[in-house]
């Protein structure tokens, strides 16, 4: 091939990835709208569906008491029947009774299945949502990683989606750190830090919510105890800086705590760039490298972790 021809090659290809990247681009946008919108009717179903299951708890409850108080009647009248007025007609009375109590229950159970269908529907339409969105953003990050900015408050949504799923900030925790496990060398310290802060902090969450509600299956717990010894690895072989969080006896806020984590990753990436357009005040660090999607978990990840394992995977 020809100098000539190499150059006129070159700049199509250059013409092609960046018409490429608009397309993809506009399609980012559009998936973005779509994604918020799932998640929000999946939180608004959420919301039903918890406040259906704890009013219908209360109507079976009621039902059940006066089913048992109807019961305890009807032993009675058995009793006392001789007793009754001639006009007295407590059999229609006690079939009314059974009725009422009945058709509480049907309502009490048809409105809960209701917003658990719901529910399931929404499930159903953010799942779509965000494996959609997930494939636009990795292929834009590759295209375009400089306008993965403009979509961090989508990229942290994605952790509150997951919460509509069982386990499924779990999964997604694993997945983040099985994505940036490799490429965390090549992270700055302070980077490394405020990551693995993150992450450490992601789980303390996830366990604290797990203790609560008790209801971990053995793959949950299996998954739990491989994402521990890869944060552990990482905060041992890097060596970034102490994180309390690792130690078991340490407790907080964790959604604070993630927050602030988040917080300072932002911050000492602005730092590197800082340094890396000859700022004086920026850091003099090496700039971290990035590919793929990791550059957006980046902007809304943080992490950094102490030598001791006191915390055990629950």
């Amino acid at each position: 091939m020809t100098p000539a021809l190499e150059q006129l090659a070159e700049l199509v290809r250059q013409v092609e990835a960046k018409s490429r990247a608009r397309k993809i681009e506009q399609e980012t946008r559009h998936a973005a709208e779509q994604f918020r919108a799932a998640e929000q009717r999946a939180r608004q179903a959420s919301d039903r569906w918890r406040a259906g299951r704890a009013a219908s708890a209360r109507t079976l409850e009621q039902a059940n008491a006066d089913e048992q108080l109807l019961k305890e009647l009807v032993r009675k009248l058995a009793v006392y029947r001789a007793s009754l007025a001639a006009e007295a007609n407590p059999e229609e009375l006690i079939s009314a009774s059974q009725v009422e109590i009945d058709r509480t229950r049907r309502e009490a159970k048809r409105e809960i299945e209701e917003a658990c269908r719901e529910l399931e529907e929404a499930r159903r339409v953010l799942r779509a949502a965000v494996d959609h969105f997930r494939t636009l953003r990795k292929e834009l990050d590759r295209l375009e990683p400089e306008s993965a900015a403009q979509y961090a408050p989508e990229d942290r949504l994605l952790w509150d989606a997951e919460g509509h799923f069982p386990g499924g900030q779990l999964q997604l925790l694993a997945h983040e750190v099985e994505a940036g496990f490799h490429a965390f060398g090549s992270l700055s310290k302070t980077e490394q830090y405020a990551r693995l802060k993150v992450w450490i902090g992601r789980f303390r969450w996830h366990q604290a919510n797990q203790e609560r509600e008790g209801d971990a299956s053995e793959d949950q717990l299996a998954l739990a105890a491989q994402i521990f010894r890869q944060l552990k690895y990482l905060s041992r072989h890097y060596e970034p800086g102490y994180i309390e969080a690792f130690r078991q006896d340490f407790s907080t806020d964790w959604t604070a705590y993630v927050a602030e984590a988040q917080e300072q990753f932002v911050m000492a990436i602005e730092a590197l760039r800082k340094a890396r357009e000859g700022d004086p005040r920026g850091p003099r660090e090496p700039v971290a490298r990035r590919t793929g999607l990791e550059s957006a978990l980046d902007r809304r990840n943080g992490t950094a972790a102490p030598a001791d394992d006191t915390l055990h995977a629950h």
